[in-house]
Order: structure tokens, then C-alpha cells, then sequence
């Protein structure tokens, strides 16, 4: 929930408060009249209370809205500035990656392939650029807003081929899918990194078909080792793992991002005989 609705959730929920009680403090103040058998000493003291009890009340309830409204806003100012921030050091520490990951590709068409450390490395500067975007996604998911554009398949998988160039990916045709191309190209990146890095596999293969008028039913499969464990936690929960490099961080994002683009995802894991992804988007084949 953003947090200009949970300032107004918090406004209205004072405003119609504190009038409710203000209505029955007056009304009792007002419509309290002497009863069959009532003294005026009685009805005196009735008064006095429900004149304190209901100061009381209104002084509680004023102190508590006022509070919970100035809370929220001070809580929405800081989550804007937390938000520049993090936007602001996330541009700087990008741009330090890519410049680093040019450097090592450079230095390795230098040494021509002799030094397979130089490799490795541009391996984890790749992994550590997709882990950074995927923190920076999983702090916005909820504020954040996605485009919906028509975005070329071929396009996306030609920019993400250079990045994997230990993977063979195989697109079976071109389409549209209709999304945010930011949300789109991690989705993908994320799921060949989760086949390289996890799956071991050397190539991916990326079935489309129509699914109605304006859907796409997108099947992303590789050859690798699968997944041992239950399908239905994948996407749904980070997994506790001793290996740091398999907390499941991906795939939810993965899920998360296409839930908010209006589509859905399912995971497939068969054994040793790879990997398999399930996706049905808004689209239409080219």
C-alpha cells in the first residue's frame, strides 16, 4: 500500500471518529433529562461524568489521531527520501559494475581466453549486476508502477544472448508481449541465470504459442538438472539454504513481476531432464 493511501486511511479514520464520539458526548450532554424518581443531585452527578468521561475521551482520541496522522506523514517522508537515495546509489554502483565488467572483457580478449579466472570474474560481476537489480525490484514492487508497451521477444533475448554467452538460447518465433521492458528483460535474465547458475545447462529453448486473441503462452526450457524439491515453493517464498547462492531470490521476483504485469507463472522441474517454465501474458504473436 502506498503510503499517500495510508495517510488518508489515517485522516479518515480520525475525522470519522472523533466526530462519532463528539456526536455522543453532546447527545448525552444534551438529551439528559431527570427520569421518573431521578433527583437533581443524581442528574447533576450523571452530568459531571459524562462531562469528564467524555472530555476524557475526545482528549484521548484527538491526542491519538493527531499522533497517528503526523506519524504517517513523517513515515511517507522518509520512505520518499529512502526511495531517492537508493535510486541515486543504485545509478552510481551500476555504472562502477558495468565500467568494471568492461574492463574485464577487455582484459580478457587480451590474454585470448589464457586465464580462465578472468572469465569467473566476468561471471560474478554478471551476478552481482542481476542481484543488484533484483534488491532494487524486490524494495519497489510494492510504490512501484510498471509501463505496459509492446515488446519485441527477439529483442530481448538478442541483448540477453551477449550477456550468456556460455548459453545457447533458442527462440522458436517472435511475438509481442505487452508489458514493462525493464520487468520483462529481468524476468528473462533471471531465468536463464537460475539454468546457468543452478541448472547447470547449456542451452534454453523458448516455445510461443497464441493463447486467445491477445494472450501468449511462453515455455522456457533448458537442459539442465532440474530442481530437487517441491515445485509450488519456487516463486512463492525465499528458500533457506546453506548455499548463498540459492535463496530462490530470482524466481519470486520472477513471479512477482509477472503477477503485476496481469500474467502467470508456473515452474516445472523434471528430475534430471531439466527445467521448465510456464508463462501466459498479454501479447500476440508477430
Amino acid at each position: 500500500m502506498k503510503a499517500q493511501v495510508k495517510t488518508a486511511l489515517a485522516i479518515v479514520w480520525f475525522v470519522f471518529t472523533f466526530s462519532l464520539v463528539a456526536w455522543w458526548w453532546v447527545f448525552f450532554l444534551i438529551k439528559l433529562n431527570p427520569d421518573q424518581g431521578v433527583t437533581l443531585e443524581q442528574l447533576q452527578k450523571s452530568h459531571r461524568m459524562f462531562a469528564w468521561e467524555g472530555s476524557i475521551l475526545l482528549a484521548a482520541i484527538l491526542l491519538g489521531g493527531v499522533a497517528l496522522v503526523v506519524f504517517t506523514y513523517r513515515d511517507q517522508k522518509r520512505h520518499e527520501r529512502l526511495s531517492f537515495f537508493f535510486a541515486t546509489f543504485s545509478h552510481d554502483i551500476k555504472t562502477s559494475i558495468a565500467r568494471l565488467r568492461l574492463q574485464a572483457e577487455v582484459l580478457e580478449e587480451d590474454q585470448a581466453g589464457k586465464h580462465p579466472v578472468m572469465k569467473r570474474l566476468i561471471q560474478d560481476i554478471q551476478r552481482l549486476d542481476l542481484q543488484l537489480e533484483n534488491s532494487l525490484l524486490l524494495s519497489s514492487l510494492e510504490s512501484g508502477t510498471l509501463l505496459s508497451e509492446d515488446i519485441s521477444l527477439r529483442d530481448i533475448f538478442s541483448s540477453l544472448r551477449i550477456e550468456f554467452p556460455e548459453l545457447s538460447v533458442e527462440l522458436e518465433k517472435d511475438a509481442l508481449v505487452r508489458g514493462d521492458r525493464r520487468a520483462l528483460v529481468s524476468v528473462f535474465k533471471n531465468l536463464l541465470q537460475n539454468s546457468v547458475l543452478h541448472g547447470q545447462a547449456s542451452s534454453v529453448k523458448i516455445k510461443v504459442k497464441a493463447a486467445g486473441s491477445s494472450r501468449l503462452e511462453l515455455s522456457v526450457e533448458d537442459d539442465g538438472l532440474g530442481f530437487k524439491g517441491e515445485d509450488k515453493k519456487l516463486g512463492s517464498e525465499l528458500l533457506k539454504s546453506q548455499d548463498s547462492r540459492s535463496n530462490g531470490i530470482g524466481l519470486y521476483i520472477t513471479k512477482r513481476l509477472v503477477t503485476k504485469m496481469n500474467g502467470r507463472i508456473a515452474f516445472d522441474s523434471r528430475g534430471n531432464e531439466g527445467f521448465k517454465v510456464h508463462i501466459n501474458i498479454g501479447g500476440k504473436l508477430k
